[in-house]
């Protein structure tokens, strides 16, 4: 199989094929035969020295690579360096973000859903790329759900702004980062915590505290772009090698640490 192929077997099961997009080649040669296949949330410096040391040729990630988009007419700065160092390497690159959101199965949804043991009562449609709501079988509240996240992801730092203790009957997801259109769609009847990964804090959480100081039972959850998204993108790993095809999750880490 090459990276050509790999990459539009992602794209089956879509809900459309999305023009325009972010997703596809970013560098390399789509007809490289695969040897061993890397994804990744974000494919950052570490990680390309990571990839050669493993063997690995094609490399799937979901964000972008650059600092100043996969997309510049020259690459300057740390971009250079990175730039030249991952032609150095012969990996070839896809970019797959997009529709890894835009499909029924949203993987991203799906890698941090199974990585919860949650179970799934009720998938309302789809309201916006990559925000969707969930009914789970099991009785949560946002400090359960809090608790359950670090515990599963070994996240370290989840930040919770409104009302701890309510209990959800419904959960959104808009995994990654958001902003106020997203986060609209929390004071919608049946909305009652918003889980993401980072947002305008000046906008967003103030605007979910002043909502709860007028008496709505909400709350919005934060945990960082990567601890957001990451098991999605380690799902995909996983799914590539029941195929048959030899992958592995390249695991970055959150960008942040406590000091």
């Amino acid at each position: 199989m090459t990276a050509k192929e790999l990459y539009e077997s992602l794209l089956e099961g879509v809900v459309s094929i999305m023009d325009p997009t972010c997703d596809g080649l970013i560098e390399g040669d789509e007809n490289a035969e695969i040897i061993k296949v890397g994804t990744c949330f974000k494919l950052t410096a570490p990680l390309i020295d990571r990839a050669v040391e493993e063997g690995i040729n094609v490399i799937i990630t979901h964000e972008p690579t650059y600092a100043h988009g996969d997309w510049v007419e020259e690459f300057q700065g740390i971009d250079k360096i990175k730039h030249d160092k991952l032609i150095a390497s012969g990996i070839t690159l896809y970019r797959y973000h997009d529709h890894a959101h835009h499909r029924e199965d949203d993987i991203i949804h799906a890698g941090f859903i199974t990585s919860l043991g949650l179970n799934i009562v009720k998938k309302y449609p789809m309201e916006g790329l990559g925000v969707r709501r969930y009914e789970f079988e099991e009785k949560l509240t946002p400090r359960t759900l809090a608790n359950l996240i670090r515990e599963k992801l070994n996240i370290d730092c989840i930040r919770i702004v409104g009302d701890c203790d309510i209990d959800l009957k419904t959960v959104y997801l808009g995994l990654g980062g958001v902003g106020m259109p997203q986060i609209d769609k929390l004071f919608n009847p049946g909305g009652d915590v918003f889980v993401t990964g980072e947002s305008n804090e000046v906008c967003v959480e103030e605007c979910v505290r002043d909502a709860c100081y007028y008496g709505e039972k909400r709350a919005i959850m934060l945990l960082g772009h990567y601890s957001s998204e990451f098991a999605g993108m380690r799902l995909l790993a996983k799914q590539l090698n029941e195929k048959g095809i030899n992958a592995t999750f390249l695991e970055g880490g959150e960008v942040y640490r406590g000091v």
